[in-house]
């Protein structure tokens, strides 16, 4: 796999196999598939691509060491195999011709990261905001404005927004380890229904749990009010109901849109997506 990814890179392309020995390259769909439909089962995939990935369109991928690369389609579908590729064994063969950019992990947005873990070949993604984000990047790493990223998809555009759930709990977990409360990382799984993880002070050796809430998913403090813990609880539209309880802390959307403007260290999608908002307003 790390040749075949190596492979690409070279020559510039992203695809797939369904190698046929009778051709080695073709732009016509109708000669690779009359034979290539007597060798394969299922030929969904190149037909998938044939059909939906156009020029200027943008891709995400990724090598075997986990590193993100965005590329930007040059052609449609082709059937292409070189002399190198055959003598290699490489199994590509239904491609599309990119140019690449390399990313490193803290630009890749959430929602992209995810797309990855089924096991499918090649997705579309369709969430507005990973739509956006990918051409505003495109963009900044290209040094053009290639692309027109409307924000005005997105109900209400603000930086919370634009960040995806996973995001937004990241953001939590750095700002409460900026005010010295330290994330136990044993206690982030995905099996902890009523809290995302647990956190200590090292000053008074409290422990608390935090749950993090987006959009309009309310959190009601009354639900917390007799656990024997401290609770930190972060609602990103400030959608908190019920009464002050001395063990519950609710921290507030201004708390976290502070922390964002003002803290140059964190991870470059908080600071891209916050210059995609200012593009936007400039725009108005």
């Amino acid at each position: 796999m790390a040749d075949t990814f190596a492979y690409c890179l070279k020559q510039g392309i992203l695809g797939v196999g369904w190698l046929v020995d009778e051709i080695q390259e073709t732009a016509d769909w109708d000669t690779f598939y009359k034979v290539a439909v007597n060798i394969h089962k299922d030929l969904k995939t190149c037909a998938y691509i044939r059909e939906r990935v156009q020029k200027d369109d943008l891709v995400w991928t990724r090598d075997t060491q986990g590193n993100y690369y965005l590329a930007r389609v040059l052609s449609g579908w082709e059937y292409f195999t070189t002399n190198e590729s055959k003598d290699s064994g490489i199994d590509i063969g239904n491609i599309f011709r990119v140019t690449f950019e390399r990313l490193t992990i803290d630009e890749v947005p959430g929602k992209v990261v995810a797309c990855f873990r089924p096991n499918r070949t090649i997705q579309a993604i369709h969430d507005p905001t990973a739509v956006a984000y990918t051409k505003f990047i495109w963009n900044r790493k290209t040094g053009g404005a290639i692309y027109k990223f409307d924000l005005k998809l997105i109900d209400n555009p603000d930086i919370f927004s634009l960040l995806d759930s996973e995001e937004v709990e990241d953001l939590v977990f750095l700002y409460l380890q900026s005010q010295r409360w330290y994330v136990v990382p044993n206690s982030r799984k995905a099996d902890k229904i009523a809290f995302e993880y647990e956190v200590i002070s090292p000053e008074t050796g409290k422990h608390a749990q935090v749950q993090v809430k987006t959009g309009n998913t309310s959190l009601n403090v009354d639900e917390y009010r007799n656990m024997t813990f401290p609770v930190i609880l972060f609602q990103s539209n400030d959608r908190y109901h019920g009464k002050p309880t001395p063990n519950v802390t609710c921290i507030s959307r201004g708390e976290l849109e502070g922390f964002l403007k003002q803290t140059e260290w964190l991870p470059a999608r908080y600071r891209h997506k916050m210059n995609m908002l200012n593009a936007l307003d400039e725009e108005e």
